[in-house]
């Protein structure tokens, strides 16, 4: 007996191991189990993945949730590695939530995420207007196309505060914040991938600075193996998405002499030597284009397309120990601008050139401690002419005067016929001229961010602990030129005599070019430290973990006084068997901004889920859904962006123009007046954020869905108060008394599916509606009901309701009075609201949407065949109104005639026309002028071709793509008549303000070694 137990004592076998997936990531938590063992011997893998078991047999079955089970023989090695593969019917994503990754299967928060590789399928400069329509949650409005300044406005589930504060989220890239300006520099060829982080779960932690939302951006980092050398280059055209439309010179004029008639003016004194008909018929003809002109200044400044240039080339690899990834990159976006001949050498052209450097360095000194070192630079030059208008009254922005009734077709010429520039005395400067003589103004930006990071485990502590200390440094200086001329000589054209007389008499050459004075912008540096203690560990089937960290940041600019913040911050989350889950996040922490009473504040969330589908009575019944998970949270997070003076709480003094006079010979001495009074109590806004939702994969997971309902508070919104009377003389701070209601829904949709193995394609859509309401501002008792903000959304829009056109004298006189104007047929009839007879002020009521879309939407689909690939994007928002009552006036600085000015009412239109009579009263704001800003874009397209392998390895190159992409290629709404973008500028006439939008058509070629 004693020999057969020796015996079998040594068939046992110490069997030691570690299991990761296929990317070699360890898997925590993993069971082991012997095969056929009847007492079940097993065991689980540490944090590290690995694991030591003893065993007779020699077979051992490996599970872990959301991979396939594998069962190992064992041979002679007693020292293995096991690598299991994924189980597509488990959520077995890993997500990038604050200072930690989690899986998706035990996520509990409200997350989207995008890969790096998604992004750069948009052939866009800016990151911002790479994410519009891919991520739900996530309202974005580009209002511009200028080079280096088209970056899209983004809002995580929609508008929250009224105070003018930004609303704009918290940007944190590898764990360290940036300023909220830096994410339009970033490359996209460095991220890995970026999570919008929505709901008190996921933002708590970052305490008073999460009430916005969260952009997380995670960079690339190197992988072990041999060196991986990519290189792309891309060349694209610029196109603007839609034009300002005007109508020719005689059609124009007709109409504008119409107008004037209208007014009770002589239109010959308006218009002088421009409405006769004899100048008319010359306007039609065409026959004397100086004397009578016909300009379209669009086509006399713009070109039909621009260029765009971008080229990367990054390298990775590395080896157990050390992993490194380096990327460099630069892109070049030029102006839409003619390049018009001068004498003078100087652009002054829009454009962009940047360029970007990143080094990701990974070291692994031993098995406990790891360093990372990451280095990025930006280089970026932004160039913009300077086009002077020495009008009375100032210049209009040129995009908006090329457009203006400044600048009919029909008021001067180009060129003379001498080949001076045209001009018109008391008018803006010829547009063409300003190209050729105005000069330019330049920005240049450099930004250096360093991040260095240190990680320990403390497995002699006990197993699954950890420090990491991180030190960040950014650096950001920036440097202004000009090179500027203020007139040039124009000369209008005496029509009687064809004399050309000088607009400027006195200016009898033409002035030099004068270089202003290089201007540095005070340079912005900040400094962040932080410790983070992290804590995972299994425990058979149950899962703790936590973190515990402390955050100080100290921003420097200039001369300022230096903003400090101050954190701690705590994660505890609990998960039985990845089924029940369990996590509560908190945020202790302040920022100097406030007074020390109110300096610091505790901002904590709990959130939960249950995955229902790995009950059995589950598993063992519903066949057809094979993932499905109920979540939700709930909780507190803040807000310090203030507006105005930094310390609200002090009062501030100003120094006031005048001064007392003292002496004999009385000399004037500065005095100083009292300004704002401080608030002691100032604090910041606050945010209750509760989020539901729900996961679910459906059909062997070849159907994904998430959805989720959310309840958003904002409250302590810091606001003026306007019921204390202005004769009391006081300026007033702003108090913390204001509250908002945000409430919607997201969902999305994801269908992925490999027919065989040469045909895959994927089916995307999600949706997004946030709904906001302001429960309280302070306002004035005395304003009517129907006038107050309160109980209206953020950015309401106000004006009369329109009742149609007055249609005779006997529908005026059987009408309510108009106060303060002299209405006739043809004229814009409004409703009486208030029931007291006569239209004013107190009838305004709000009308229509708000400016921020309530509804985005993004609809994707692709698929890949053999060597090609296809894939496109649409994008579209809905719910939000543009007012066009200042966009659609002519015969002054808003705008021209264009062919809806040709459906004005007249006595013989008057039952189908779409505009009031020309010269009228119309202009107010009211429901006649909303129109829905609703839009839908063909936002993205991408065709891709990878050269065969077989050629390739010839080459000696792993992959050659190329591919053809577009940006903004079809844009479809109800505002081309009105030639406006429906993402344009809201408001007055800004629509036709900004540089327009751009479409752009790209190619470009993708080799790696």
């Amino acid at each position: 007996m004693l020999c057969l137990g020796t015996m079998a004592f040594a068939q046992q076998i110490v069997l030691s191991g570690k299991v990761t997936d296929q990317e070699g990531t360890p898997l925590p938590g993993a069971t082991i189990v012997e095969t056929g063992s009847a007492k079940k011997n097993g065991t689980t893998t540490s944090i590290e993945g690995a694991f030591t078991l003893r065993i007779t047999s020699r077979q051992i079955t490996v599970r872990s949730m959301g991979y396939e089970p594998q069962t190992v023989n064992i041979g002679t090695n007693h020292s293995i590695v096991v690598k299991l593969a994924d189980n597509n019917s488990q959520m077995n994503e890993v997500v990038v939530v604050g200072y930690a990754k989690q899986k998706k299967i035990t996520n509990t928060g409200s997350i989207a995420t995008i890969s790096g590789k998604e992004l750069r399928q948009s052939p866009a400069a800016s990151i911002q207007n790479s994410l519009a329509g891919r991520l739900p949650g996530l309202f974005q409005q580009q209002t511009s196309g200028q080079p280096g300044k088209d970056a899209a406005n983004i809002y995580i589930r929609g508008v929250s505060s009224f105070a003018g504060n930004s609303n704009s989220p918290l940007v944190i890239v590898d764990d360290v914040e940036y300023q909220y300006a830096q994410l339009n520099q970033l490359d996209p060829n460095e991220v890995e991938s970026i999570s919008i982080l929505k709901d008190a779960a996921t933002t708590a932690i970052y305490g008073i600075k999460g009430a916005n939302g969260v952009i997380v951006i995670t960079t690339r980092r190197g992988k072990e193996g041999p060196a991986v050398i990519t290189i792309r280059t891309e060349a694209g055209l610029q196109m603007p998405t839609i034009l300002r439309k005007s109508l020719d010179s005689y059609q124009s004029l007709l109409l504008m002499k119409e107008q004037a008639i209208n007014s009770g003016q002589d239109p010959n004194s308006v218009y002088p030597g421009l409405v006769s008909d004899a100048a008319l018929e010359h306007f039609r003809l065409g026959d004397d284009p100086f004397r009578y002109p016909n300009v379209n200044w669009y086509d006399q400044v713009m070109k039909d397309n621009a260029v765009q240039l971008r080229n990367n080339i990054d390298i990775s690899g590395g080896t157990s120990s050390l992993r490194y990834f380096i990327s460099a990159g630069s892109i070049y976006q030029n102006g839409i601008l003619k390049d018009v001949d001068r004498k003078e050498d100087f652009n002054n052209n829009y454009y962009l050139k940047r360029y970007n450097i990143r080094s990701n360095v990974d070291l692994d000194v031993n098995k406990n401690l790891s360093l990372k070192l990451d280095l990025s630079t930006r280089f970026s030059e932004i160039n913009e002419p300077y086009l002077p208008d020495p009008m009375g009254g100032g210049a209009l922005p040129f995009w908006r005067r090329i457009s203006s009734g400044l600048l009919g077709p029909w008021v001067y010429p180009v060129r003379n016929a001498d080949g001076s520039y045209g001009g018109v005395k008391g008018g803006s400067l010829n547009p063409v001229g300003a190209l050729e003589y105005g000069g330019y103004k330049r920005n240049y930006s450099n930004d250096l961010n360093l991040n260095l990071s240190a990680e320990h485990k403390l497995g002699f502590i006990t197993e699954g602990l950890s420090l990491k200390g991180v030190v960040a440094y950014t650096n950001k200086s920036e440097f202004n030129r000009q090179l500027t001329r203020e007139r040039f000589p124009v000369y209008t054209m005496i029509p009687s005599t064809g004399v050309l007389d000088p607009v400027y008499p006195e200016l009898l050459r033409i002035e030099p070019l004068v270089r202003g004075n290089g201007t540095y912008e005070s340079p912005f540096r900040r400094l962040n430290f932080q410790a983070i203690l992290n804590y995972s560990r299994q425990f058979g089937q149950h899962n703790v973990y936590g973190l515990v960290l402390t955050n100080r940041t100290g921003d420097i600019k200039g001369s300022d006084a230096p903003g400090n913040f101050q954190g701690y911050a705590g994660r505890l989350g609990y998960n039985f068997k990845s089924r029940y889950l369990i996590e509560f996040n908190a945020g202790y922490n302040g920022s100097d901004r406030f007074k020390a009473k109110n300096r610091f504040g505790f901002f904590p969330a709990i959130s939960g889920g249950w995955n229902i589908s790995e009950e059995p009575f589950f598993k063992d019944n519903i066949k057809v859904i094979n993932y499905l998970k109920f979540r939700g949270s709930y909780g507190t997070v803040g807000s310090d962006e203030v507006k105005g003076n930094r310390y609200l709480y002090d009062e501030v003094y100003e120094v006031a123009g005048g001064g007392y006079y003292f002496g004999e010979s009385p000399t004037g001495q500065p005095k100083v007046t009292p300004g704002t009074l401080g608030n002691n109590d100032v604090r910041w806004e606050k945010e209750r954020k509760a989020n539901i939702g729900i996961d679910m994969k459906l059909f062997n997971s070849k159907l994904e869905i998430t959805a989720d309902y959310f309840d958003h508070l904002r409250y302590d919104i810091l606001t003026a108060m306007e019921t204390v009377p202005g004769y009391t003389g006081l300026s007033l701070p702003p108090v913390n008394i204001g509250r908002v209601s945000n409430k919607g829904f997201e969902l999305e949709l994801n269908h992925r599916n490999a027919v065989n193995d040469h045909f895959q394609y994927f089916v995307r859509a999600n949706a997004s509606f946030a709904r906001n309401k302001i429960l309280f501002r302070d306002e004035p008792f005395s304003v009517a009901p129907n006038l107050k903000k309160t109980g209206r959304p953020v950015g309401q829009l106000y004006g009369y309701i329109s009742e149609g056109f007055y249609n005779d004298e006997a529908d005026i006189a059987n009408s309510p009075k108009v106060a303060g104007k002299l209405v006739k047929p043809g004229d814009l009839k409004y409703r009486d609201v208030n029931g007291d007879g006569i239209i004013d002020g107190n009838d305004i009521s709000p009308i229509g949407k708000p400016e921020t879309p309530e509804l985005t939407y993004g609809f994707s689909a692709g698929f890949s065949y053999k060597d090609f690939d296809f894939s496109f994007l649409l994008q579209g928002a809905a719910r939000s109104s543009i007012s066009s009552n200042t966009l659609l006036q002519i015969g002054n600085s808003n705008g021209i005639p264009a062919a809806i000015h040709q459906k004005r009412w007249t006595p013989e239109t008057r039952d189908v026309a779409e505009y009031p009579r020309l010269g009228g009263v119309s202009f107010d704001a009211s429901t006649f002028w909303l129109r829905p800003a609703d839009y839908l874009r063909l936002k993205n397209v991408e065709l891709g071709y990878h050269l065969p392998k077989l050629f390739t390895q010839r080459l000696r190159l792993k992959d050659v793509r190329f591919f053809a992409s577009g940006l903004n290629l079809l844009t479809f709404n109800k505002l081309k008549i009105y030639d406006v973008d429906p993402e344009s500028k809201r408001g007055s006439v800004e629509a036709y303000q900004n540089y327009p939008q751009m479409k752009i058509v790209n190619f470009g070629l993708q080799v790696t070694f």
